[in-house]
């Protein structure tokens, strides 16, 4: 039984193709891991899949990878909606973003990060003048 192997960097809209990225970068979701991939292809898709914690070869910081089982033993494919390799990293990069885990479609680490930098721009932390007129004076 042969199985196809998505590492996160193949749907990652951050990475290169020299990175790794399989599909364009307009189909592709931001900063997927396997956890979530492996959860899109067995809940969404409905096709057999599990974990591996092996590392992409060019870039093995990213953990984690998915076997999936995208065709019978007698060559049909198991879900006819999803018929080539390429079809199905569309559709993970599709569901990704629809996770549970995620926040406004961004992974919650991300989400949280930008938060925290559009409340800094946005100047709720200057304080009252008396400060910003200590924070100019030299010592």
């Amino acid at each position: 039984m042969q199985r196809i192997i998505i590492y996160p960097n193949y749907v990652d809209n951050r990475k290169t193709v020299a990175q790794g990225r399989r599909i364009p970068k307009e189909l592709a979701c931001e900063a997927p891991n396997a956890l979530e991939i492996l959860d899109c292809v067995t809940k969404g898709l409905k096709l057999e899949a599990e974990a591996e914690m092996k590392s992409y070869s060019r870039d093995w910081m990213v953990p984690g990878r998915v076997r999936v089982k995208l065709r019978n033993e007698d060559g049909s494919p198991v879900n006819p909606e999803i018929p080539s390799r390429r079809a199905l990293l569309i559709k993970v990069a599709e569901l990704v973003p629809r996770h549970p885990g995620r926040v406004n479609g961004r992974p919650a680490a991300v989400a949280a990060a930008a938060e925290k930098q559009q409340a800094a721009a946005s100047g709720s932390g200057a304080g009252s003048k008396q400060q910003q007129k200590k924070k100019g004076r030299k010592k």
